[in-house]
């Protein structure tokens, strides 16, 4: 309990500074517990980096980016400095982590047309169900990535009335930059609930595969992503 009330702490410390909201996926967290704030924000991440193990400290870190990118820039790259050192974290997983986060916060950059926007939607609507569930963890995450309700409806009748080939094939036709802001948030809505079932792997590969993203580019995303969502380490 301790470890999870110092990461609570960091984050809404770092929120406050750099103008953010808490993210949709800390909000059952946040919600059970009181947030207080830290007027030494490096301290508290030097004690973190002392009492957590490896998988909170990058889960710390890959949500302390989230929260210290705005316009796809870093706001306080001393934050990221001195949390990569406090926190063990190696660099090169540290870019791995902030490379996927700004693809994520880019996406209003790569989808501008109402037709990209709809097969965004398409895309992740496809992926939500392939669990055969859509809950309300990814409608909220669709809701506050797409800027009008209309592309989420068109998405749907784009997802009714092709089948998973023809939508592949559509989705294959977006720019490299948009496939790949795609699958960043295709990975997202598969661990936006806190749990993956081999279908939506099954369904996450074959989208991969459709869309043309090298198996690089994927694996970095993968492991990025996963390491923001995976709060469960606190549990």
């Amino acid at each position: 309990m301790a470890n999870l009330n110092l990461f609570l702490t960091i984050l809404k410390t770092a929120a406050k500074q750099n103008n953010h909201p808490i993210p949709s996926h800390l909000a059952a967290l946040t919600e059970s517990h009181a947030l207080t704030e830290t007027d030494d924000l490096n301290t508290a991440l030097q004690q973190a980096g002392e009492s957590f193990d490896d998988a909170q400290c990058g889960c710390l870190f890959a949500n302390l980016s989230n929260l210290n990118i705005k316009d796809g820039r870093l706001q306080n790259r001393d934050l990221k400095r001195e949390s990569v050192k406090a926190l063990r974290i190696d660099v090169r997983d540290a870019n791995d982590v902030v490379e996927a986060v700004k693809t994520l916060i880019q996406t209003p950059e790569y989808f501008q047309r109402p037709e990209d926007w709809d097969l965004f939607c398409a895309g992740l609507l496809a992926m939500a169900h392939a669990d055969q569930e859509f809950t309300s963890e990814e409608k909220a995450y669709l809701e506050r990535y797409v800027p009008d309700p209309k592309h989420i409806e068109a998405g749907a009748k784009i997802v009714e009335e092709k089948t998973p080939s023809e939508l592949g094939e559509t989705l294959a036709e977006l720019s490299s930059r948009q496939r790949r802001c795609l699958a960043a948030h295709s990975i997202s809505i598969m661990f936006i609930d806190g749990s993956w079932k081999g279908s939506e792997q099954e369904f996450l590969e074959l989208a991969i595969e459709r869309m043309r993203i090298v198996q690089f580019d994927s694996d970095r995303l993968l492991k990025g992503l996963h390491t923001l969502f995976n709060v469960n380490v606190f549990s």
